[in-house]
């Protein structure tokens, strides 16, 4: 016989800071139920609306949270998405440029493109955190 579906109890767990050279661009809020500690995110950036409800999105069960950040020398565009090792993404820039991904077992990501720059970041490694995504802070501070 199955076992009944687990019902979330959802609450509000932390947050993610993404950074432009030490300007928040955006922030993943983190969500977790509290009987099976399952994390939920949503996006908020600078410039645009909020959405009218809070959608917990689940990623699969073998996959993470992770934060995917695309940095040009003007913008951080930043998104939330499931990830785990193997994994295939598929990103559109803001300019429209199309680049396919592979997740490796740190979790980087390759190919290596140099501009926009790509990074991606787990979620749990970094809530209560700020990540660092803009351009002056990754390429000409060491």
């Amino acid at each position: 016989m199955a076992e009944p579906a687990h019902e979330h109890e959802i609450v509000f767990y932390g947050m993610v800071n993404v950074n432009r050279d030490s300007y928040l661009q955006g922030v993943v809020d983190v969500w977790r139920c509290r009987g099976c500690k399952k994390l939920f995110c949503d996006d908020k950036r600078y410039g645009e609306p909020l959405k009218a409800s809070v959608g917990f999105e689940q990623v699969p069960e073998d996959e993470e949270w992770g934060i995917l950040t695309c940095t040009t020398q003007r913008d951080v565009f930043m998104n939330s998405l499931g990830v785990k090792p193997g994994k295939r993404l598929t990103h559109a820039c803001r300019s429209g440029e199309v680049h396919e991904f592979t997740v490796t077992s740190d979790y980087s990501l390759v190919p290596d493109v140099q501009m926009p720059i790509h990074r991606l970041f787990l979620v749990k490694d970094n809530i209560n955190k700020h990540i660092e995504a803009g351009y002056y802070r990754l390429t000409l501070v060491k």
